[in-house]
Parts: structure tokens; C-alpha cells; sequence
């Protein structure tokens, strides 16, 4: 049985110190998660306050061993959708700190109207164990998938198309305006149907983000594929691709990701990870023919905000 949270126990609103440790136990949590600390500081500083969003972090003895963050989806229109997790190191579990901080976040989105949250994570036994008893459900599944990008081949897009980086093409509202698009009917427990501008340029200047890996189509002047890649040391994650609707079905995003994988490649990384809904067949179909393989699993759970 999980213990109630020790008395030593300190949660408080997460600082900018926090960065090290928070980024510590997210690659504790999911060794594919390569967000730095600068990524971590980027983000806390682009938060607003219609986002709604509480950070905390657990101390014990003066040592953060866990973290938990929650807020509202404003990529949708889904009303009252929200977001969490918790990271708690692994020599500090069954202590009820994981308990304490998932109270607190539950208690901070029915102030701000939440309805309905989701966490994304690394699926391990005793994680969706942990999330069960406490009243989350799966809503999506799919595998988590490595690949070295060292044996890569060239990509061959169909004629007037060509691939070019993200640091090549000096028009970020178009490459907005695709992603908007594309990523719609991307299978998905909330639909990411609210997109705005502001809150994916946060995104784009997210210094994880690597512009020279991360790749586009472009057809004439419009870019009609993306493959965005987060590149730390030789890890790498791959965290997007998606095509114009009226694009698809030319070979466009097998040929944007061969060449973000080359990218990846040649700037020293030996791994690269990525996740794909089960749903999502055409990417996984994409995904198997480039070489990936298999090394565990993301989901996607929710429950509702309402305390019955």
C-alpha cells in the first residue's frame, strides 16, 4: 500500500531553479525524452496566463523528487479540456508524493473549469497501475519506435517538390499555417482543431527544436509536409510530420522524414524515437518501411476533473 505523503514533504510553486531536476526526472520517467534544461526555461517563460497553468514541485530534505504541472488545452475547442503529469523519481515512489501533487493539480483544474484531463506517458506496469487507481483510462495507444538514422537513404520527392530545412524557409506563418492544417485530423483523444498562432511560434522558438534537421516540402513557394526533430548530443526525437490534406499520397512525408533523419544524422545523433497512434496506419506504415523498430510504448489517458 502507498503511504500517505511524509511529513518532511514540501510542494510549492515550481522556480526557474527547478530546471535541472524537473528535466532530470523527465528523462527518468522516458529515456526517448530529450527536452534540455534551456527547453525547459523556455517554456515556463512563455506561459500565459489563459493557459491556466500551476506548477509544482516536491521537495524533500531540500531535494526536488518530483514534479507535477497541469493547465488548459487551448489547442482545442473541446470546452474544458486540460492536461497533466506527474514525474516522481523512482527511489522516492509509494510515499503518497505522487498522491499529494495529483490531489493538487486535480484541485487547481476545477478552479480554472477544466471538465476533462489528459497525461501522455512512457507506459510501464506500475505507471498505468498508479493512473488507474486513481480513475484514469487508456484513450490511445502506440508504440514507441527507435531507429540509428546513420543508414538512411536519400530522399526521392515526386518532381516539383524538393526538401529544404526549417532554417532555410524565412516564412514561419506559412509553415504555421500548414501545421494548422495538417494536424487536424491527426488521431487524437482532443482534437487539435484551435491552433493559434502565438502559441505554436512558442513552440517553434523552443530552442529543443532543430532547424536544421527538422525538414519541409515545399512545392513552388508552399510548404505542404513538415518533420519537426528535437536533437540532444546523439538522442534525437522525432515529434511531428504531417501534409497538406490535398498532398497526401505522393510519398511527401516518407521523403521529408529521410531527409530529417539524414539531417539528424549527420549532426552526430545515433537515435532517433517517435510514436505513432495505432490508428494512424499510414505513418506506421512509413515509420516500418524507413527501419524503425519497436522499444516500448506511449499512451495517451484521461479521466474527468469531476471529483465523482
Amino acid at each position: 500500500m502507498e503511504r500517505g505523503a511524509p511529513d518532511a514533504l514540501v510542494i510549492r510553486p515550481q522556480e526557474e531553479r527547478d530546471a535541472s531536476a524537473a528535466t532530470a526526472l523527465r528523462h527518468e520517467a522516458d529515456d526517448a525524452d530529450v527536452g534540455t534544461e534551456a527547453g525547459w526555461l523556455h517554456r515556463r517563460s512563455r506561459i500565459q496566463p489563459r493557459h491556466g497553468v500551476l506548477g509544482l514541485a516536491a521537495e524533500l530534505d531540500g531535494q526536488v523528487v518530483a514534479t507535477g504541472q497541469a493547465g488548459l488545452n487551448v489547442e482545442t475547442t473541446t470546452p474544458g479540456a486540460s492536461w497533466a503529469n506527474i514525474k516522481v523519481s523512482s527511489a522516492f515512489r509509494r510515499r503518497g508524493i505522487g498522491s499529494a501533487l495529483h490531489g493538487a493539480l486535480l484541485d487547481h483544474l476545477r478552479q480554472i473549469g477544466a471538465r476533462e484531463v489528459t497525461t501522455f506517458l512512457r507506459r510501464t506496469d506500475e505507471g498505468e497501475r498508479w493512473a488507474a487507481a486513481r480513475g484514469w483510462r487508456r484513450l490511445l495507444t502506440g508504440p514507441l519506435i527507435a531507429l540509428d538514422p546513420r543508414g538512411v537513404t536519400e530522399p526521392t520527392p515526386p518532381p516539383g517538390f524538393e526538401c529544404v530545412s526549417t532554417a532555410a524557409f524565412d516564412r514561419p506563418e506559412a509553415i504555421f499555417e500548414l501545421t494548422r492544417v495538417a494536424i487536424i485530423d491527426e488521431p487524437n483523444p482532443v482534437p487539435a482543431d484551435d491552433l493559434r498562432y502565438e502559441d505554436w511560434l512558442d513552440d517553434w522558438e523552443d530552442p529543443d527544436l532543430d532547424h536544421d534537421a527538422s525538414t519541409l516540402v515545399v512545392h513552388g513557394e508552399l510548404p505542404v509536409t513538415f518533420a519537426y526533430v528535437k536533437i540532444a548530443g546523439t538522442r534525437a526525437q522525432h515529434v511531428g510530420t504531417a501534409t497538406l490534406p490535398d498532398y497526401r499520397g505522393r510519398g511527401l512525408a516518407t521523403a521529408a522524414k529521410r531527409h530529417a533523419l539524414r539531417a539528424a544524422a549527420a549532426k552526430g545523433v545515433t537515435r532517433i524515437t517517435t510514436s505513432n497512434a495505432e490508428e494512424n496506419a499510414a505513418m506506421r506504415a512509413i515509420n516500418s518501411k524507413l527501419g524503425f523498430e519497436p522499444i516500448g510504448e506511449h499512451i495517451i489517458m484521461g479521466r474527468s476533473v469531476d471529483p465523482s
